[in-house]
């Protein structure tokens, strides 16, 4: 573009745009074809800032809704333990009457352990919250499965107990897969803790896995009250949560499984749900063989 020695250019001081102000220097009016070339390197200008804050307007709304979400996490899963402890409480204060040492000690080690699992999670939990915040890591690594699903059953024994319901898993020591730990543990604890939710007193839930090629799926299965059609289409979706109360009346917000869909698709992996109404559900997710 060619100028006249009257015209000067003002570099943008933005480091991220490109755009030039045209100024006239003279006091002579500016002809229509400069009016025109500077009205061209406004809109450019004002189309690159658009776009530029579109960009930051949606990574500041990724970091405020990831935040929220791991805080609303940490209280969901959390929520579990400590009600374990408290019914535990609730066991020994209505037991004092009938004081009796062996069935004291049983439940002072039932919520002593809940306590320490509670102190672990929540330090695992904001170890690797922490971690995601600062570094973004992904950190997998090779995780016997079967210990895992027997960790969680410990974990979930007492709120089993206390519905009366049977949890129990059939998977083979010999099977791994490569994932983060603590995504995982969030995967496996949620479907669980939702199976217990839904599940009546005296009701049933297993723990499965096979080998499907580069794949293992790992499914949690109960026979608990199920899940409509019209309801599952929510179930994964972040501006539709669905929460519906327990068999006992259990709260619940509804993230738990949108953050299971999440984590599990960061591995490469898929979730479904297969589920009837008064028929039970079944929960299944894949994740990387580790071969």
């Amino acid at each position: 573009m060619k100028l006249s020695k009257n015209t000067a250019f003002i570099k943008d001081l933005s480091s991220e745009s490109s755009g030039l102000y045209i100024v006239n220097t003279d006091n002579a009016e500016p002809s229509e074809k400069q009016i025109l070339l500077q009205l061209q390197e406004m809109e450019e200008l004002n189309s690159h800032l658009e776009k530029l804050l579109e960009q930051r307007t949606a990574e500041i709304t990724e970091v405020v809704t990831t935040n929220s979400k791991f805080i609303s996490i940490l209280s969901h899963d959390l929520r579990g333990p400590f009600s374990s402890i408290l019914g535990v409480l609730q066991i020994l204060k209505k037991s004092l009457n009938d004081y009796n040492i062996n069935e004291f000690e049983k439940y002072i080690n039932i919520a002593s352990d809940s306590a320490n699992r509670t102190l672990n999670l929540l330090d695992e939990l904001l170890e690797w919250t922490i971690s995601q915040n600062l570094k973004k890591s992904f950190n997998p690594v090779k995780i016997n499965i079967k210990e895992l699903a027997e960790a969680e059953i410990v974990n979930m024994g007492f709120s089993a107990i206390q519905k009366q319901i049977t949890l129990t898993h059939a998977i083979k020591s010999t099977l791994y897969v490569i994932a983060d730990l603590q995504m995982i543990k969030t995967v496996l604890r949620n479907l669980v803790s939702n199976a217990l939710k839904y599940t009546n007193i005296g009701g049933e839930i297993s723990i499965s896995a096979s080998e499907c090629k580069q794949f293992v799926e790992i499914t949690v299965e109960d026979n608990g009250i199920g899940i409509s059609t019209e309801a599952q289409k929510s179930l994964f979706k972040i501006d539709m949560f669905h929460s519906t109360k327990g068999t006992n009346n259990e709260k619940g917000n509804g993230l738990g499984l949108i953050l299971c869909k999440e984590f599990v698709e960061i591995h490469g992996g898929k979730i479904r749900i297969d589920s009837e109404p008064g028929l039970g559900s079944k929960f299944t997710f894949t994740l990387p063989h580790y071969l």
